[in-house]
């Protein structure tokens, strides 16, 4: 084990009014680390069908994925797809269809696979065909038997995945001998040097590095044959896999497993540092808000995105810190934040807000958008504390 942030409620469980006097089930949220694979991965398994059946995170939401997802869909159709007779794309965790419906502008038959009921509903209402289930070998069969797909993405995904062997079972079968399978996940460098412990969550069960995805990949014929960093969620790596021998090996795999070894990702060392940053990081956030309650201050949150939930939780901070918390999911709005218990409002809350008002911008990795789309809340005299990597008000 190399960090423990305490018993949680899983981050995306925001609850009703009614149920804020109910107790909510909560559970371990321990990193460990592989000293054979060199996988960061969680072990306290929380059940699939609780966490993800009906889900609230919403990709259309959030304009600058919806934003990164158009530039990704046109990137990648003229690398693999473009001139191919009719293409078939295959999403693995699809959610509201908001990526498929890019290729699909493309030309592009598409197939999303969807375990959230309301999310497949919504893409299905919206003609993204979409398959309500979770992904496995399984499914990747019954797919093939049809065709193969051309290219199957999954975006932000596969760290959920429990049984990642059945995972590249299942893409080794639905991408046949020439598709392509192209995968973007937080990438576990930029988490350990930016300190971003909030995005580990329990639907998160895996923080990747190239070192172990190698290692996976390698033992069912596949290998990878590129990377590229990326920089929405925090820092992500886009990897892409096929069947050995069919691409080229670009530089860049060798460059980042050079880098990981240099940085120590294969010793635990820089695991022991981490935890200890965690927890001084919980310190100096505390403090800061102490000062800023002592100074009759009104703090509120602004976006209540899980890793949000894992700050809070883990902080130990509630209402006796925060008023209220602004997002812009409809879904979310309404309710209280797991744990904690700060109801959460639309973004017109803050309209008429300013000086005296701090907003905790617990959506970090939006921070160039979020301080010029709220330019009108900071000319008026409204401040944003920014917690990660080191708390600091702008």
């Amino acid at each position: 084990m190399v960090l423990d942030l305490g018993e949680q409620p899983p981050a995306n469980s925001f609850i009703d009014q009614s149920e804020l006097n109910s107790t909510e089930p909560k559970f371990p949220l321990r990193l460990f680390w592989c000293p054979n694979c060199f996988l960061v991965q969680l072990l306290d398994i929380v059940d699939k069908e609780y966490l993800f059946k009906n889900y609230l995170y919403m990709t259309s939401a959030s304009k600058p994925i919806v934003e990164h997802f158009t530039k990704y869909a046109k990137e990648i159709y003229e690398e693999f797809l473009q001139g191919k007779d009719d293409p078939f794309v295959v999403e693995i965790g699809s959610n509201d269809g908001s990526l498929l419906a890019e290729f699909k502008k493309l030309g592009t038959s598409i197939l999303g696979i969807e375990p959230a009921t309301n999310l497949a509903k919504l893409a299905n209402q919206s003609n993204i065909t979409t398959t309500n289930t979770f992904f496995s070998s399984k499914v990747g069969k019954e797919i093939a038997k049809s065709r193969n797909a051309s290219l199957v993405v999954a975006n932000n995904v596969i760290g959920h995945v429990e049984d990642l062997q059945d995972l590249m079972e299942g893409i080794k079968i639905l991408i046949g001998e020439n598709g392509v399978f192209i995968f973007e996940v937080p990438y576990l460098v930029d988490l350990i040097k930016k300190l971003e412990f909030d995005t580990i969550y329990h639907e998160h069960l895996s923080y990747f590095s190239l070192l172990p995805i190698v290692n996976l990949t390698n033992r069912y014929g596949l290998e990878v044959f590129n990377v590229r960093k990326q920089s929405v969620h925090g820092g992500t790596i886009r990897v892409f896999i096929s069947q050995k021998n069919n691409f080229k090996a670009k530089d860049s795999v060798k460059h980042f497993l050079d880098e990981e070894q240099r940085f120590g990702l294969s010793d635990i060392e820089i695991y022991r540092i981490f935890s200890v940053k965690v927890a001084e990081f919980k310190r100096k956030l505390k403090t800061e808000l102490e000062i800023i309650k002592k100074e009759n201050k009104s703090i509120f949150g602004y976006g209540a995105p899980a890793k949000g939930n894992v700050l809070l939780n883990y902080c130990d901070i509630d209402t006796s810190f925060l008023d209220y918390v602004i997002d812009t999911t409809p879904l979310k709005q309404g309710k209280y934040t797991p744990g904690t218990h700060i109801p959460i409002f639309p973004p017109e809350k803050i309209l008429d807000k300013g000086a005296g008002h701090i907003a905790l911008l617990l959506a970090w990795n939006y921070e160039s958008e979020i301080l010029e789309k709220e330019k009108q809340f900071r000319e008026k005299g409204g401040k944003f504390l920014i917690p990660i990597p080191t708390p600091i008000i702008k």
